[in-house]
C-alpha cells in the first residue's frame, strides 16, 4: 500500500486485515503489537556522524530528515519524532512516498531517515549505513483490523498471528 494511507487499505475497506506501523490516524481501528524495535537512523556514507556506533536523537534532531507524505498523519510524525524534539519542528529535507524513494534520497544527502531496526538488514547498500538512535520510543509494527469487524476469520487470524506475542487489543 501507498504511505500516504498509513492504514494500509483498512480505512477505505481494500483490506480487512494489515501489518501497519503505529500510530494509525483516526480511531475505528483494532491492533495488536507483533513486534517492537529499536529506531535507527539512515545516513548517507560520507556524513558527519556516518563513523559513529551509536546517535543521540538529540545530535539528529538539527538534521535535514526525509518525511512520509504529510496525509501518513501521526506515522509521519512518529518517524521524524515529534515527540523527541522537544517543540523543536524537523527540518524536512524531502518528502517521499515509497522505501525506493527514501533511501535515494538519503544516498543524495537531501537527509537523513529514521527506520526500524528489522528494516536495516532488507535496505542494504553500499552508499548508505545506520546506526541505532539513542533517545527515541521503539517502533511498533501490529496487526490492524476495523474494531467493527466481528467476522471468526478475522479473530482466528489475529488470534494464530497473536499467540505467541502477547499485547492485547488496542481500539
Amino acid at each position: 500500500m501507498a504511505w500516504d494511507d498509513p492504514s494500509a487499505g483498512l480505512a477505505d475497506g481494500t483490506c480487512d486485515l494489515a501489518f501497519v506501523w503505529l500510530p494509525l490516524p483516526g480511531a475505528g481501528f483494532a491492533t495488536r503489537t507483533l513486534v517492537r524495535e529499536r529506531v535507527w537512523v539512515a545516513l548517507p556514507v560520507g556524513h558527519r556522524m556516518a563513523d559513529r556506533t551509536e546517535i543521540d536523537f538529540d545530535e539528529l534532531a538539527g538534521e535535514p530528515f526525509i518525511a512520509l507524505p504529510r496525509s501518513a498523519g501521526p506515522l509521519r510524525d512518529f518517524w521524524l519524532a515529534t515527540t523527541a524534539r522537544a517543540g523543536r519542528t524537523p527540518r524536512i529535507g524531502a518528502e517521499a512516498g515509497s522505501t525506493d524513494e527514501v533511501l535515494e534520497a538519503v544516498a543524495s544527502g537531501q537527509g537523513v531517515a529514521l527506520i526500524a531496526e528489522g528494516n536495516v538488514g532488507l535496505y542494504q547498500r553500499p552508499d548508505l549505513v545506520y546506526r541505532p538512535v539513542l533517545g527515541l520510543p521503539e517502533a511498533e509494527l501490529a496487526i490492524a483490523w476495523r474494531a467493527t469487524d466481528r467476522r471468526p476469520e478475522v479473530s482466528e487470524l489475529v488470534a494464530a498471528l497473536t499467540s505467541r506475542t502477547g499485547p492485547r487489543p488496542r481500539s
